[in-house]
């Protein structure tokens, strides 16, 4: 089975002694990343998508307070929880740090206990937010795509000549999954893991429940516990073809050549989806 990815945090200090302590206390839970400055932290966030920031106030150039505000204005970051880390204790520099949109602080010296319990904390409200999105994003996928699937692809394909079915499924599989991809999928994944994931996430999108199973250099095996077509015995076969032709068309986007295998499916009796790309031909 493949392991969920750990949570990553962001550490922004000029004093990279004060980097080595933070590291030392979250480094067995968490994946760490740190800058020196600013501009730095700007560049880690944008690539690296931490989920905490925490960030020292006292910088060169920009300040903490600069960076805090610059992430909570931007669409893309404002949801990152930032602690704000500081050898100030003055009311004023807490309020300036709220005025910021600072979501919790830290004084140093910086006590291990503390710091985790506020990482921890700070998490789980992320989490939260990160499941709301997805549970907004399935929602508005699902008013895109799904009522047309179910409803009228079906009658279309009673209402054209056989020769032309493989055609209608390949055009309406390339519009899903061009608008998903481009709605929701932002970065090019660089790892077999990542396809799969992402190969995933966009039929979860529609409602599936599709995990992957195995991934290794050779390729990928998805299941899938529920169908987003509909429920048992009300499923058109027809759409597990759509289901196959959307995972075609991802991983050929990212790989030359891929081989796409259906080898159960809920709608065909067999209680779960179980589907196998093989890269390569």
């Amino acid at each position: 089975m493949i392991k969920e990815e750990r949570a990553r945090i962001l550490v922004v200090d000029d004093e990279p002694t004060n980097i080595e302590v933070i590291q030392g206390y979250l480094e067995k839970e968490y994946d760490v990343v740190s800058a020196c400055n600013g501009k730095e932290a700007f560049e880690k966030i944008s690539i690296e998508k931490p989920d905490v920031v925490l960030l020292d106030i006292m910088m060169p150039e920009i300040s903490g307070y600069e960076v805090c505000e610059k992430i909570k204005k931007d669409e893309l970051t404002r949801f990152i929880p930032v602690v704000m880390v500081t050898a100030l204790s003055e009311v004023e520099d807490k309020i300036k740090a709220i005025e910021a949109g600072a979501d919790d602080f830290l004084t140093k010296p910086i006590n291990c206990m503390e710091l985790r319990t506020r990482v921890r904390s700070l998490l789980r409200i992320k989490y939260y937010y990160d499941q709301l999105v997805k549970s907004k994003e399935q929602i508005e996928a699902q008013n895109d795509f799904r009522t047309i699937m179910i409803n009228i692809l079906p009658i279309l394909l009673q209402s054209i000549e056989p020769a032309r079915k493989n055609e209608v499924i390949s055009q309406m599989s390339k519009q899903v999954e061009d608008v998903i991809w481009i709605k929701y999928i932002h970065d090019i994944p660089k790892e077999i893991i990542q396809t799969a994931n992402i190969s995933c996430n966009v039929m979860n999108k529609l409602g599936g429940d599709f995990s992957v199973e195995v991934a290794d250099e050779k390729g990928y095996v998805l299941r899938n516990n529920k169908c987003p077509w509909g429920e048992n015995g009300k499923i058109n076969p027809a759409l597990c073809m759509i289901t196959k032709a959307i995972f075609a068309r991802i991983g050929i986007r990212i790989y030359k050549n891929v081989s796409v295998y259906v080898n159960e499916t809920i709608a065909g009796g067999d209680g779960l989806c179980r589907i196998k790309l093989c890269l390569g031909g």
